[in-house]
């Protein structure tokens, strides 16, 4: 159960309908007090999924304990199979848009080019919605700019219209404005039969599919018989077409290793957003390019947003393949296919390539995703403010994390021939220091010198105090320390619910970064290696710092604490005046007199307790 208290009716509640979950596929809802649906998710076994939400040893972050401690009920519906759950899922999702389901930040929507092949002489137009009707659709198109540049090509080289008429039951007594530019054939007016026409708006449908190579072919083989037959001009008009295709299918990116149609699928993520990029493959080269951004109440994986893409663009794609390249994988894959299947109406495979030229290929999806990401993150940091770097970006890059880190702490032991052990906690914002928000720590716990028992001890210490307060870690933990330091800090994160923390381990000498189960070595004099440096050697000496003032206080307190007379206040301004106690020491009746609230009776008394204690040596330079 959610670790915050419930009354107790409504944990009966809860508990009762835990116990009644059947070991089925199917669909969950949570819902809060007032009956409002929070979630809404599947599974192929719906007792395990959901009670796992409910179990206290169950490793979850901060934001999915935020939603369980809301959940006052839940309701199921069973289906048949996983496959069926993902739809039910996908239609309660947009009837419900419950507030922590990953969810579209544009929820808008996109521009389709449409060809309505059920008109005897069919259009093209630009529309928002689909219909399940007979004409095609192609899209969505984020680009709208793009969208309008491909619409204006098409609809010029094959003379397919866009206007409005109702052929051939309307007639006009002559052809417009498009005609004589060019980009009609003029159906309207008897310039242009139906066959002839018909043919046209088959060979734009092709094009948008992506069959250049073919039409290219079939349209040379009219040109030459065109040619053969002395119809010179037809066949010019039919060398013109071929020039201006040749010029456009030039511009596609061939794809190694792709040759055929296929979607490539990229996302990446930055804390609660990220970025989704469909690359259209047809016939080998990239025709199009659709993104879109997603935000996620819960701290969900990126098969979570994957998930999320699929869903939200292929129920809108007028044309779906048959091999989607996903950038990375999902955990029920089968579901996913049979769904897409059910929306082409023919099979489509869909697979995660861990090698080779496809993955290759996904991973430019994946690129572009990042840079969509890294240019909405520039966007909303320079709208809120916020100060964001080249070391930032390559920071993130770097170490792959979620976020760009705006804040970063870094944590140090030090200690002193096994004595005195103290950590430092320093905190940056921005790339500046925040020192209000700097820590320090002596170990109270761990006798001896034990590195990794003693970061435990301040990690445990520190974090238990943020959960407290309800506050978040830095974008960014740096532990000084390599692997050791790493998996201390981790299980203790993990033990205090912390687990979506990006976490790093800095060794001093050889420079090198731990994260998770790897080293990454950052290019020398970077200037993210740089920024870790600098974090890395303040947190180093804030701590050297703190270890020295406890030295010092501690022989402070040996020895003025010794002297009567000399109170907290009279010890202060010596050590104020002179700096230590060594000059104390050797300071003489005037020197002592000097200080503010000495009198005689304390000088006499200094003196008297510093000549019945063996005097030092000399330092160099000072009186013997």
């Amino acid at each position: 159960m959610s670790r915050d208290p419930k009354d107790h009716s409504t944990r009966e509640k809860l508990q009762h309908k835990l116990s009644t979950v059947p070991d089925a596929p199917g669909v969950y809802l949570h819902k809060d007090k007032q009956g409002k649906v929070l979630y809404v998710g599947k599974a192929s076994r719906l007792n395990q999924r959901v009670r796992s939400y409910f179990q206290p040893a169950r490793d979850r972050d901060l934001k999915t304990d935020a939603l369980v401690k809301r959940v006052h009920d839940i309701d199921y519906i069973v289906t048949d199979t996983p496959t069926d759950a993902l739809v039910l899922e996908n239609q309660l999702i947009k009837e419900y848009r419950p507030k922590y389901n990953i969810r579209l930040k544009d929820d808008k929507q996109y521009p389709y080019i449409k060809i309505s092949l059920d008109e005897a002489f069919p259009r093209v137009t630009v529309v928002r919605d689909i219909v399940r009707d007979k004409a095609r659709y192609f899209g969505p198109f984020t680009d709208v700019t793009a969208m309008r540049e491909t619409l204006k090509f098409a609809a010029g080289v094959f003379g397919v219209r866009t206007c409005h008429l109702d052929l051939p039951d309307q007639n006009v007594s002559r052809p417009c404005l498009d005609y004589q530019i060019g980009r009609c054939s003029a159906p309207c007016v008897g310039y242009d039969s139906l066959e002839s026409y018909g043919n046209s708006a088959q060979r734009m449908v092709r094009f948008l599919e992506g069959a250049e190579v073919e039409i290219l072919k079939e349209l040379r083989e009219e040109m030459d018989a065109y040619s053969r037959d002395h119809q010179y001009e037809n066949a010019a008009k039919v060398r013109d077409l071929i020039q201006q295709l040749e010029r456009t299918t030039t511009r596609g990116r061939p794809v190694s290793g792709v040759s055929g149609d296929c979607d490539l699928c990229g996302v990446a993520r930055e804390g609660q957003d990220a970025a989704c990029v469909i690359l259209r493959v047809r016939a080998g080269k990239i025709r199009t390019s659709d993104h879109f951004l997603l935000a996620d109440k819960l701290d969900s994986g990126l098969e979570a947003f994957m998930g999320q893409l699929l869903r939200e663009y292929y129920p809108r794609a007028g044309d779906i393949p048959g091999e989607i390249l996903l950038s990375h994988p999902l955990s029920e894959i089968e579901p996913w296919a049979a769904w897409l299947g059910d929306l082409r109406g023919a099979k489509v495979k869909l697979k995660h390539p861990l090698r080779g030229a496809r993955k290759e290929a996904v991973e430019l999806a994946h690129t572009n995703a990042v840079f969509r990401l890294r240019e909405a993150c520039l966007d909303r940091a320079v709208r809120l403010g916020k100060k964001v770097t080249p070391a930032d970006i390559q920071l993130q890059e770097a170490l792959e994390l979620h976020t760009v880190p705006e804040t970063i702490e870094c944590f140090d032991i030090s200690n002193f021939q096994g004595k005195e052990t103290v950590a430092s906690l320093v905190y940056f914002r921005g790339r500046d220091p925040l020192k209000s928000r700097y820590r320090r720590f002596r170990i109270k716990t761990v006798p001896g010198i034990d590195d990794f028992a003693s970061m435990e001890e301040v990690l445990d210490r520190y974090y238990s105090r943020l959960l407290e307060r309800k506050l978040l870690p830095a974008d960014l933990v740096v532990v000084d320390g390599g692997a050791g330091q790493l998996s201390v800090a981790r299980r203790v994160l993990g033990k205090l619910g912390f687990h979506g923390v990006q976490l790093i381990g800095l060794a001093k000498r050889e420079e090198t970064i731990y994260k998770e189960n790897r080293t990454i070595d950052l290019p020398r004099g970077c200037e993210a290696q740089r920024l870790l440096q600098r974090v890395r050697d303040e947190a180093h000496r804030f701590a050297i710092t703190y270890h020295r003032l406890l030295r010092d206080k501690k022989t402070t307190d040996s020895e003025l604490d010794l002297i009567p007379g000399i109170g907290r206040m009279k010890k202060l301004a010596l050590l104020h005046h002179f700096g230590s106690v060594v000059r104390i020491r050797e300071s003489t009746t005037e020197e002592l007199a000097d200080v503010r609230g000495i009198n005689r009776h304390d000088v006499v008394a200094i003196q008297e307790f510093f000549s019945g204690r063996d005097k030092p040596s000399p330092r160099q330079g000072g009186t013997g």
